[in-house]
């Protein structure tokens, strides 16, 4: 496995995946940061996903439909700081998978964490109020706020960076 993964590093704003490019691999993140994110039709950025080394979710990034499908992608990928990444290309990993019973094990539980995540993003953003779902980031993921700048953060909320401040100013 790790012979398949190719190792590269990341400067800081370099994208990693394009809007209308084809995805053909999944990153790993070892260390540092990475923001998906897409451009709405009034050409603003929406955060969509952050990425850490810390939790499995969380270091594992692609355009997954794109990955499965070989569309053309919806969504950027860029780094926040200078990261390390491994990647794997499509061919490899599924050779890997097919010749694997671990692996397509992985594949699995690795569909199901992007499928849970895509899903509770959501259902933050349709349930939860702009202050509850800042309060909810807050606890699930403290490390965005020392890592993330807060047009970011914002964005990922759905809302201005005026009306973060004014959460945050609210809650402290």
């Amino acid at each position: 496995m790790y012979s398949l993964l190719k190792f590269k590093e990341i400067k800081k704003n370099d994208f990693v995946l394009r809007e209308n490019d084809t995805c053909k691999f999944i990153g790993l993140l070892e260390e540092g940061s990475m923001r998906t994110f897409y451009v709405n039709e009034n050409g603003e950025d929406v955060s969509f996903l952050f990425h850490f080394n810390q939790q499995i979710e969380d270091i594992v990034f692609t355009d997954y439909e794109g990955f499965l499908l070989g569309t053309k992608s919806k969504l950027n990928i860029q780094a926040l700081e200078n990261s390390k990444v491994y990647f794997i290309d499509k061919d490899d990993w599924n050779n890997l998978f097919n010749k694997n019973a671990f692996w397509l094990y992985f594949s699995k539980k690795m569909t199901e964490k992007v499928y849970l995540s895509a899903k509770k993003r959501v259902e933050d953003l349709l349930y939860y109020s702009p202050e509850n779902r800042y309060l909810k980031l807050l606890k699930e993921n403290p490390q965005i706020f020392q890592k993330i700048p807060q047009k970011y953060i914002a964005s990922y909320l759905g809302i201005t960076p005026q009306s973060l401040s004014r959460i945050r100013n609210r809650i402290n």
